[in-house]
């Protein structure tokens, strides 16, 4: 037999170099004109909801500065609010030309921008001064906020503040200074109106609503390309001839990509005057800020920080995409098959683009970023899950009752991790292309049951599960139930990863009678569902454990660090296996450590953190782990 002991060292050089090369390939396995069917049929999902919804237990925590409704109460005008409940309008029934808008006194508006194609809405105020054109913006309920203030020496000072809490409560502040332009004056959540054409009125039972419109068009990115973008403001005015915005609505149509290619909406639903004085525009750095980073006037990924809402009322399309593609392409080695698919990438890229800056100014306890799954749609996405529920599972059952876990959750320690003893190897890539998550995180529990039992890790193969396992009701590069993967190393063990064919991310002809295993299991259990310290006990008493969690949430494709928790992210609709490896604690509430199959190339070297006690994307549903016995092994003694 072989010694598989003195290989692990070379192996794991290998190993090592295979993820380098894999870690950023993208299988190119679709022609263009489907690409932009594909883009077509992909259905927005929870455009109304925030791009990540957090548990209101925490909200204080997520609050930068309030927005002191009760002080400002005491200088409001006389003014009606303007409540807009729905978008929806009476039929036009007049279309007489109106009186150019204009904005002559101090406005404060509560809004909700709404972007259909990336998948959220953001909620915002904004205050803004018409003398000087001072203002400051609420993200988010005051998770984020941005401020632009005039200073004596005729220079704008910009400012971003946003809460970070990855790793502990931080205020992170960006600061620039530069030559205001006339953008710098304006209202930041309107669009320069002087450039609007008066289209009509509509009326409700209480308002006579005036109907404005900006056309413009441009090039495309696509040789013939051409966006044609349509702007409508909708407005109302008080007897002063003082105008109150009601929605704002943007959409493109390419040539390429087919109409509404790019769509979002502001919705004001309450606009009235104000009378914040000077201070109230004036960042107070020193108290409020932790840490403070100078960024520059002329980077256009600094001034979108700045100025989050300046893209959403630009009348031209935003250049900033262009650049942000191309990096995208350096760093990830991407080439695209010809002008189309960069078209339809750029439009996924821009999107997600939009769906993390928003989710990352949250406040949340996590960071998302332009991982190398940033320009997939979503039916590409399907293709690294892979999990389908199967026949009955013929598992054992969990040795601990409830009770008996509840008196011994106070004895667990705070923290525990297999990768710190060295029973969790190197992280794998899956590939794009086969929904063999399964088979790794099996592999991978059974690597740390064996490392457990003889203190010696040696990598197993996956390739073998998803060649070999048909018979027991495995799917190959399909969706397939960890208990077929079980029931396959149960009476057919597996071999060493050096010892068959590497990984190749599709089906091959088995040869398992040509590789002898290197160890079987005797069973498998299922771990007590939604409860926290059974799932602790299991890993900490037999190693890693496979766990089913939901991968289809944005949060969790573009996790980049921190501890996830998104309500956004399914509990009970999970199709993607990974391995629990171990857990922690992050002011007292303990989260699990899952090691993916998607590269180290994703999340935290390839690993993220979930809350445990939500049952953050379902961790707790569906654990098990491998029974593994000494006679279980077949390794040759040392």
């Amino acid at each position: 037999m072989r010694n598989i002991h003195a290989k692990i060292t070379v192996m794991n050089g290998k190993l090592n170099l295979l993820i380098s090369i894999l870690n950023h390939q993208i299988e190119k396995i679709l022609p263009s004109g489907k690409l932009v069917e594909m883009f077509r049929a992909q259905t927005p999902k929870a455009v109304d909801v925030p791009p990540i919804i957090q548990s209101e237990f925490d909200a204080s925590e997520r609050i930068i500065l309030p927005d002191n409704e009760d002080e400002e109460d005491s200088y409001i005008e006389q003014v009606p609010k303007r409540h807009i409940k729905s978008p929806n309008f009476l039929a036009k029934r007049q279309n007489t030309t109106s009186r150019l808008p204009n904005l002559t006194k101090a406005l404060k508006v509560r809004a909700v921008l709404t972007v259909p194609l990336a998948g959220y809405s953001e909620s915002y105020t904004a205050w803004w001064n018409p003398v000087n054109g001072d203002s400051r913006i609420h993200f988010q309920g005051g998770s984020t906020i941005t401020f632009r203030k005039m200073l004596p020496n005729g220079l704008v000072q910009k400012v971003e503040m946003r809460v970070d809490r990855t790793e502990g409560r931080v205020v992170r502040c960006g600061v620039t200074t530069t030559v205001p332009s006339v953008t710098d004056r304006a209202h930041p959540a309107l669009p320069n109106l002087q450039l609007f054409s008066f289209s009509g009125y509509e009326f409700t039972e209480t308002d006579q609503i005036e109907r404005w419109h900006y056309n413009v068009s441009s090039p495309g990115d696509a040789r013939g390309e051409t966006i044609n973008t349509y702007h409508e403001l909708l407005l109302t005015r008080d007897d002063d001839d003082f105008i109150w915005p009601m929605r704002y609505h943007v959409s493109a149509n390419s040539t390429v990509l087919g109409p509404d290619s790019d769509v979002y909406d502001h919705f004001y639903f309450e606009a009235r005057t104000h009378k914040r004085d000077s201070k109230f525009f004036e960042p107070n750095i020193d108290e409020v800020c932790d840490q403070v980073e100078q960024l520059s006037a002329s980077s256009a990924d600094d001034i979108a920080r700045l100025e989050p809402l300046r893209e959403f009322t630009m009348l031209e399309p935003n250049p900033r995409y262009t650049a942000i593609l191309e990096r995208f392409k350096r760093k990830h080695d991407r080439v695209y098959a010809d002008e189309v698919e960069n078209v339809v990438r750029k439009n996924i890229l821009t999107q997600t683009s939009r769906y993390v800056s928003s989710g990352n100014r949250a406040g949340a306890t996590f960071e998302m970023g332009l991982n190398f799954l940033a320009d997939r749609l979503d039916a590409e996405m399907v293709q690294v899950t892979g999990v389908e529920p199967g026949a009955a599972d013929a598992a054992e059952k969990f040795p601990h009752t409830r009770p008996a876990l509840t008196e011994r959750e106070p004895q667990l320690p705070n923290a525990f991790d297999w990768r710190t003893m060295g029973g969790v190897s190197p992280v794998r890539f899956q590939g794009t292309s086969c929904a063999s998550c399964w088979a790794f995180a099996v592999a991978g529990a059974v690597e740390g049951a064996l490392f457990r039992r003889t203190q010696r890790l040696v990598p197993l193969s996956e390739q073998t599960l998803v060649d070999c396992a048909g018979p027991f009701g495995g799917n190959g590069c399909k969706g397939t139930w960890p208990s077929h993967a079980y029931d396959y190393i149960k009476y057919q063990g597996l071999p060493a990863l050096e010892e068959y064919t590497p990984y190749k991310g599709h089906v091959e002809q088995c040869k398992a009678e040509t590789t002898p295993p290197i160890t079987r299991i005797s069973a498998h259990v299922n771990v007590t569902k939604y409860n926290v310290p059974a799932l602790q006990v299991a890993i900490k008493e037999n190693g890693p454990a496979v766990v089913i969690v939901d991968s289809s949430a944005k949060s969790f494709q573009l996790y980049k660090k921190g501890v996830l928790y998104d309500d956004r992210c399914s509990k009970n609709s999970a199709k993607h296996a990974m391995l629990a490896v171990g857990w922690g604690q992050k002011k007292g509430e303990p989260y699990f450590i899952l090691k993916n199959s998607w590269s180290e190339a994703w999340g935290e070297r390839g690993y993220v953190r979930v809350q445990a006690r939500a049952n953050t994307c379902g961790v707790l549903t569906h654990p098990s782990y491998p029974r593994l016995e000494d006679d279980d092994v077949l390794l040759e003694a040392q």
